[in-house]
């Protein structure tokens, strides 16, 4: 009977037991909640982490506390702080955050705000430097051993030229303060420079996440996180939705560009790389940018190498040289090698293995070609650079001779040949309006002006009927150091003045290109008017130079003309 009662027992202590530990365990984690590490849980914020991940404080200071004890107006200094930096607007963030510090010395918010606005700066003036350096040892005296003190350390590692210790102090200073989207974007921006991208965009996420998708500069980070990844899809999704909230960003915008120009949309590229210059006029990047339109390649997809054929070239030369040390009697390692040289216009080297498989095994297969192959790019190479110093000469020929000229005061209205006279005035009429001294006369009836304007020069050519009245108008424009690669696309001269003209005469009617009898292919924009005609023409393989003829539509044949009949006219002067 004892045993018999022994088991309700041993099951009722048993429930006991499970039960007062449950209650134990959910009363532990609620106590933990409260008073436990505290969380940030993130929202839903496109190309951030998923909505509702919690992110530890871990050290960080509650720099929002300290700012909600101040007053109304200061509070709304700081949102308007925050929101120019994370905007990009670092030196007007800077002003205000400066302001702050001066009136609010103790409240670390404005120092830190202020802190990061001066490293986010393109440049800094010596007394801007003196005070981040004030500032930076004020918060590392406060926060010693914190995630904020690795973090600046690590900006003064990268700052000393020291990049393994700056990367390994940033991922210390995101392990201590993963709540602040600044050092997990630091620790992006480390980790992009030494290419490992996977860990670079879940950082740059973070720093989507953690600043509310407010930081431009996350958004920017991730767009070349993709991009440098091979992912260009993805690069594309991040650049199109962040500059619908930071449409002025030059990185966004530049990544745009080159996005177009991977998919043959040089036009596109051209324009939003000149988009850029019109507001940040000094941007080398955008510069560089249009200067190199249809030169650049995609990077490989999952980060491998996508640069220039040349560059390609440079990392297959680094990767064979080595080999081929190793192994110097594996012939064809050294072709490969010869290959990579050649493609890198290093002739001498390629030359050289190239020799050396020919004096090791003479039926080596077309080695004799190979090394003819050689000698051919060598005299190309030189063409080309030659082509290239003409070029930069004739630029500063022109341009002394634009300072040497008498100025011609050749405003926007008359740019293009537009002279405001009426077709059928005399040219008693016409040199009344305008100045015969900038003329000279090149045959009867026939009067001419030319002058150089950065970067072309210009012939515009008045032709009076045999009555002495004024008939029509010839243009010339020409540009000394064009050169022939606009890769199918019109070359930048034709589009600019297509442009040019569109602004005074209104929007022309392109004609796309047409092949003429004689096997010339000419492309033009034509304008017309009740009483005026206006053509403006390029031959396609001539791409230094545009002609344009301004003339009475009346005329013309009643039929009118083929485009092709343009040709002579447009070739006369």
């Amino acid at each position: 009977m004892a045993n018999s009662s022994s088991a309700p027992r041993a099951a009722a202590y048993l429930f006991l037991v499970v039960f007062f530990g449950a209650m134990l365990a959910y009363g532990g984690y609620k106590l933990y909640n409260k008073y436990g590490p505290s969380k940030t849980v993130v929202g839903e914020v496109p190309f951030g982490l998923e909505a509702g991940t919690a992110v530890p404080n871990g050290d960080a200071p509650n720099f929002k506390a300290a700012v909600e004890k101040l007053p109304v107006q200061a509070q709304a200094e700081f949102r308007r702080a925050g929101e120019l930096s994370r905007s990009g607007a670092a030196k007007a963030a800077y002003e205000i955050y400066d302001a702050l510090v001066l009136l609010y010395p103790n409240v670390d918010a404005a120092v830190w705000g202020e802190v990061n606005t001066l490293f986010s700066m393109d440049s800094v003036t010596e007394t801007m430097r003196d005070r981040a350096d004030l500032l930076i040892g004020r918060l590392m005296s406060r926060y010693a051993n914190t995630g904020i003190s690795f973090y600046l350390d690590s900006r003064k590692s990268l700052l000393s030229g020291n990049m393994n210790v700056a990367l390994e102090l940033a991922k210390m200073a995101s392990n201590r303060s993963p709540s602040l989207y600044e050092i997990r974007l630091w620790y992006a921006e480390l980790l992009l420079k030494n290419s490992n991208v996977k860990e670079a965009a879940l950082e740059s996420r973070a720093a989507i996440s953690l600043s509310s998708g407010d930081s431009q500069r996350a958004f920017e980070l991730l767009a070349k996180v993709y991009h440098d990844a091979g992912e260009l899809d993805s690069a594309s999704l991040v650049v199109e939705y962040a500059l619908t909230q930071f449409p002025l960003s030059s990185e966004l915008l530049l990544l745009r560009g080159y996005l177009a120009e991977y998919n043959g949309k040089f036009d596109v590229a051209e324009k939003t790389y000149q988009r850029i210059i019109a507001f940040r006029p000094d941007y080398e990047k955008a510069r560089r940018a249009i200067a190199t339109i249809g030169e650049k390649a995609p990077p490989g997809k999952g980060g491998t190498f996508g640069g220039s054929s040349r560059e390609r070239a440079q990392v297959a030369c680094d990767i064979l040289a080595p080999l081929v040390e190793r192994y110097p009697e594996n012939l064809p390692l050294r072709e490969a090698l010869g290959i990579a040289y050649l493609k890198n216009h290093m002739f001498d080297l390629s030359r050289r293995e190239f020799n050396y498989i020919l004096k090791n095994d003479p039926e080596y297969p077309d080695i004799k070609m190979r090394i003819s192959e050689v000698e051919q790019a060598r005299q190309v190479a030189i063409e080309e650079y030659n082509n290239g110093l003409t070029a930069n000469l004739n630029r500063a020929v022109d341009s002394l001779r634009e300072s040497m000229a008498p100025s011609l005061k050749h405003d926007f209205s008359t740019k293009l040949g537009h002279y405001l006279v009426r077709y059928g005035a005399s040219s008693q009429e016409f040199f009344k309006k305008y100045s015969p001294a900038n003329f000279k006369q090149v045959k009867r009836f026939v009067w001419q002006e030319s002058f150089y304007e950065s970067p072309y020069q210009h012939t515009y050519t008045i032709v009076f009927d045999s009555l002495n009245r004024f008939k029509e108008v010839h243009v010339a424009v020409f540009d000394s150091a064009s050169n022939s690669n606009h890769l199918g696309v019109a070359p930048e001269i034709f589009t600019r003045l297509s442009k040019q003209n569109s602004r005074i005469s209104g929007i022309g009617n392109n004609t796309g290109e047409t092949i003429c009898d004689d096997g010339v292919v000419m492309d033009a924009v034509v304008w017309e008017t009740r009483d005026n005609f206006e053509i403006l023409a390029r031959i396609v393989g001539k791409p230094a130079e545009v002609r344009m003829v301004r003339l009475d539509r009346r005329t013309l044949p009643p039929s009118g003309m083929k485009l092709c009949d343009y040709l002579p006219l447009l070739l006369e002067f």
